[in-house]
């Protein structure tokens, strides 16, 4: 009895649904190579999968990452014209703690673009796709 092959872009689903703690294209191939394709193959629609991916989430992160770098460079500007004023400690406080968040969390999104990225091109260059 032959397995009935499933399609690539629902292998592919299920596995970013079920959001992984660390992405790997080699945990997709694996799919694909248990769910019936060739080892060729099976990496070539990994690699094509998480190209879909990546861009998906360019476009989201990418977008938040910008923005929230964007809010630091403005609030460290306010920061840099309040402290010619006497007295505003408060304000000052309020501008660090929101500077620190915003280029805290634009740089982990942008980190995570990176790893993702790079995990990209390092399957790609140990496959030779």
């Amino acid at each position: 009895m032959e397995k009935e092959k499933v399609a690539p872009d629902t292998i592919a689903q299920t596995y970013f649904a079920e959001k992984p703690k660390q992405l790997r294209v080699a945990d997709l191939e694996q799919r694909f190579v248990t769910n019936g394709f060739p080892l060729p193959a099976a990496g070539q629609e990994a690699l094509n999968a998480y190209g879909i991916y990546f861009k998906k989430q360019l476009k989201s992160k990418g977008i938040k990452v910008g923005l929230f770098l964007l809010c630091a460079a403005l609030f460290l500007i306010k920061i840099i014209n309040l402290f010619d004023k006497v007295g505003n400690v408060t304000q000052i406080a309020a501008f660090l703690a929101l500077t620190a968040y915003a280029l805290v969390q634009g740089l982990i999104w942008g980190m995570q673009l990176f790893q993702l990225k790079e995990e990209i091109s390092s399957f790609r260059d140990l496959r030779k796709l």
